[in-house]
């Protein structure tokens, strides 16, 4: 997948009608608060429905004008070549139209449809961002962990979005119960036996997309030199050597009294340590870095030998804590996937010296909103 063409209205700073990407690779600088980040928070919302910077649509609406809403239009490709092709005729070739207002729910149209579900349009538009916020991957709750291995998992499994939901739903119900005052045991065993049916059906399809993305990220690791030590490990979320529907029974006395579910695929994690301990005790701001780029890498490689996709890549700031010779490894991977980068950076000059030789890409700057094309 590459994002062809975006054209923002009303979204933020952001004042380009249109802008035409490259379908390799893109560079975006600009002063500090000149629009960069939300150019891609932009293309972010038109290929998942959402932001990853604000949950509250009233502070993405362009605060100078009286409008209630945005509205976003742009043009993907199911072809990620190298080739710098804008042909909007092409078969491989959407449209997608999203307007969000803070009265209402968001409009969304595919091909000219009304789509019902986010998902639908994030399943044929893999994105990935990479940002400050991304070191969570590392030393953030599990919550953060889950969130990751899962978008590999719904990429690669179709079936597992809707056991998902259901699990939550689910879990959600189960919880209700437990916080009641006079607890049905019969009808707390049969949303045990739901849950754990569930349960492990999300933990069969995380294991297996384990079993691939694991060692393609100990191999990226290794070429990065971050260390020779570290260990990564998936966690179920309960017992693996006992049926979670056997542990849901051993905890359910402690989960009435604690009143939530202790135990499941909620509480599945990625364990990443060096000699037994955090990595944040061992690794300096710009291998953390390396790391996470490293899991990521791992994901849009993943999806290349599972299903054949590839992964629009947008990176925020990415020489900042990196070195040039770090930078360079990024980018010999980055080229090789032959993926669509979308990239940030306040001194340009350094990213382009990282560049393998002949590498051809467009690079774009933003003062005030206003995006202009650099030849």
């Amino acid at each position: 997948m590459a994002i062809i063409t975006l054209s923002p209205n009303l979204f933020r700073n952001l004042q380009t009608t249109e802008v035409i990407f490259h379908n390799h690779l893109n560079f975006i600088t600009g002063a500090n608060a000149s629009g960069k980040t939300s150019l891609l928070e932009a293309i972010y919302f038109l290929s998942t429905g959402k932001s990853f910077r604000s949950r509250r649509i009233k502070n993405i609406v362009n605060r100078n004008s009286s409008s209630n809403e945005f509205i976003l239009f742009g043009h993907l490709s199911d072809s990620c070549s190298s080739n710098d092709s804008t042909d909007k005729e092409s078969k491989e070739f959407h449209t997608v139209g999203i307007r969000k207002s803070i009265l209402s729910i968001t409009d969304l149209k595919l091909d000219g449809e009304l789509i019902r579900s986010a998902s639908q349009l994030a399943l044929i538009s893999p994105v990935i961002v990479i940002d400050p916020s991304s070191f969570e991957l590392l030393v953030g709750p599990s919550k953060e962990r889950r969130k990751f291995l899962d978008w590999g998992v719904f990429h690669v499994e179709h079936a597992f979005s809707k056991v998902s939901n259901e699990y939550n739903n689910c879990l959600k119900q189960r919880n209700t119960l437990l916080r009641t005052a006079n607890i049905d045991v019969l009808q707390l065993n049969i949303w045990d036996r739901k849950l754990a049916s569930l349960g492990e059906a999300i933990h069969s399809h995380r294991s297996a997309y384990t079993k691939t993305l694991l060692p393609i990220f100990k191999k990226i690791a290794s070429s990065f030199m971050v260390s020779d030590d570290l260990k990564i490990r998936y966690i179920c979320g309960w017992d693996k050597e006992s049926s979670l529907q056997a542990v849901l029974a051993r905890y359910q006395s402690k989960d009435i009294e604690k009143k939530f579910t202790q135990v499941g695929a909620h509480r599945a994690d990625l364990r990443i340590t060096i000699k037994g301990r955090s990595v944040e005790e061992f690794l300096s701001r710009g291998q953390q870095k390396l790391l996470v780029i490293a899991l990521y890498l791992a994901q849009i490689q993943c999806l290349v030998d599972k299903v054949n996709k590839r992964t629009v890549v947008l990176i925020d700031d990415i020489s900042a804590e990196l070195d040039f010779q770090n930078l360079q490894r990024i980018f010999d991977r980055l080229v090789k996937l032959k993926t669509q980068v979308i990239c940030t950076a306040l001194d340009i000059s350094i990213v382009k010296k990282a560049l393998p030789d002949g590498e051809v890409y467009k690079m774009f700057h933003v003062e005030h909103g206003k995006i202009s094309e650099l030849k």
